[in-house]
This record gives structure tokens, C-alpha cells and sequence, in this order.
């Protein structure tokens, strides 16, 4: 928890280990705070040590690095390489808009900004793919701006 100088307020955020979906999105409703769901102790301790986790899970949407998958309440689908590349990216920050910019040089590893048929292609594919899952979260384009991951269930009850 950290003090913003000035202000007054406190900043904090609520790490939470569960080992199934269902828990993590049980404890997502109890929390009125912005929360990281891991599915394990060791989860979060790589979290806190700034190693990047092999799975991210955001209000039980799960994104596995070593399968390539994303998953939600038990279905999974594959993902490319670009798909997993970017929505691992997205999850990460649910609703913060990414510039364009910014995911062509961290997701396509490159500053070249030519067009936006790439990042249009690959976003296409997994607008699709949360739907198979039927997932409450989809891929938002902000015009001329960027991307962001929207519509996160806000709690279940």
C-alpha cells in the first residue's frame, strides 16, 4: 500500500490466490479494489519478484503461456502466437488503452507503424475466440488511439 504525496489517498491492490475459476470469480465480487487473481502461492510470488507468471487470469478469464491457451470456465481455445502475445498483453491491464504504437513494438517487436491490417487481423481472430468461450470481456478499439480489454464482470453473486 503506498501513501500518494499530497493527496491523501492510498493506492492499493489486492492479490488473491485461488486455485479454480469459480474462486477466483467469487473473490473478484468480494473486492472493491483492483485485484490480481493467481491460482497459486507460487503464482504470486513470481508476481511480486517481477517474473512474468506462465498464466494470467483476469476475473476468470485465464491466459496459459505454456499451453497457449485462453480459457474461461473450462472451455479453452487455442492461440497464435500474435493472439496469445496480445491478449496476455491486454489482460494485464484490463480497460487501460494501449496505444497502437506501444503493442507494435512490444507485441510485433517493431516501431514500424505502416498500417494497422496486422493488429486489425489478429484482433479479429480473437474477438472470435471470446466469443467461443462465451467470455464477458471484448477487445475495444479506441479510434485513432488504440486498443483496451473491456467488460470484465464486475462482480458475481
Amino acid at each position: 500500500m503506498s501513501l500518494a504525496r499530497g493527496e491523501g489517498t492510498f493506492e492499493t491492490l489486492v492479490i488473491a490466490v485461488a486455485p479454480t475459476a469459480e474462486d477466483r470469480l467469487r473473490l473478484a465480487g468480494m473486492v472493491d479494489l483492483p485485484v490480481v487473481l493467481v491460482a497459486s502461492r507460487e503464482e504470486a510470488v513470481a508476481l511480486l519478484q517481477g517474473e512474468e507468471p506462465a498464466r494470467i487470469t483476469s476475473i476468470g478469464l485465464t491466459v496459459d503461456s505454456d499451453l497457449r491457451t485462453a480459457s474461461y470456465q473450462g472451455v479453452s481455445v487455442p492461440l497464435s502466437p500474435l493472439e496469445h502475445d496480445l491478449l496476455r498483453w491486454l489482460v494485464r491491464e484490463a480497460g487501460r488503452t494501449w496505444p497502437f504504437e506501444v503493442l507494435h513494438r512490444e507485441i510485433w517487436g517493431t516501431g514500424h507503424l505502416g498500417g494497422l491490417a496486422d493488429v486489425q487481423s489478429v484482433v479479429k481472430r480473437l474477438r472470435r475466440k471470446l466469443r467461443d468461450l462465451r467470455c464477458p470481456v471484448r477487445i475495444s478499439s479506441v479510434r485513432g488511439v488504440g486498443l483496451r480489454l473491456d467488460g470484465m464482470l464486475a462482480s458475481t453473486a
